[in-house]
């Protein structure tokens, strides 16, 4: 699968360019400790300025399968190095988790080395007011095609 090159910044930080149609955008990919042995897989477009990753832009460089295939090869690169760590990764809005997940099912054949569990959202109450929104809580369990997730875990070995 077609891929950017990268260069790793620092233990947990990768850069990558995003080159298509609307211009060259600097990505960062960084890994964040979320508990111990957990990371938080993110990533985004690089604002200059501040150093801040807007994981909410929306390029439209006509790459997003680049990109996506650019971000799993870090991850699995980190898990690679940092043995027995387990990432965690969600989209910022529910169509990027959805655009996630895709990528997940496409390359899940080739993911023998590697256990993928996705978290079922759950919700409690039922009224639709705002002071009374219903509590949302989830489930994990074994990534399977045909069912919609908000999160997933992957970690190396079964």
């Amino acid at each position: 699968m077609e891929r950017y090159e990268y260069d790793q910044l620092d233990e947990f930080t990768y850069r990558f360019y995003s080159v298509g149609r609307n211009g060259t955008f600097e990505m960062r990919v960084r890994f964040t400790e979320m508990a111990f042995n957990y990371y938080n897989l993110g990533f985004g477009v690089l604002d200059p300025g501040s150093e801040w990753l807007d994981d909410r832009v929306e390029l439209r460089n006509g790459d997003s399968q680049i990109i996506l295939a650019t971000v799993a090869s870090i991850a699995l690169r980190f898990m690679d190095v940092h043995l027995g760590v387990g990432l965690y990764a969600s989209g910022s809005t529910p169509s990027r988790t959805r655009l996630y997940q895709m990528g997940l099912n496409r390359v899940l054949p080739h993911l023998t080395e590697y256990s993928i569990t996705g978290l079922i959202a759950k919700q409690e109450g039922s009224s639709i007011l705002p002071e009374n929104k219903p509590e949302q809580y989830g489930e994990w369990q074994e990534f399977q095609t045909g069912i919609s997730y908000r999160a997933f875990l992957i970690f190396k070995g079964k």
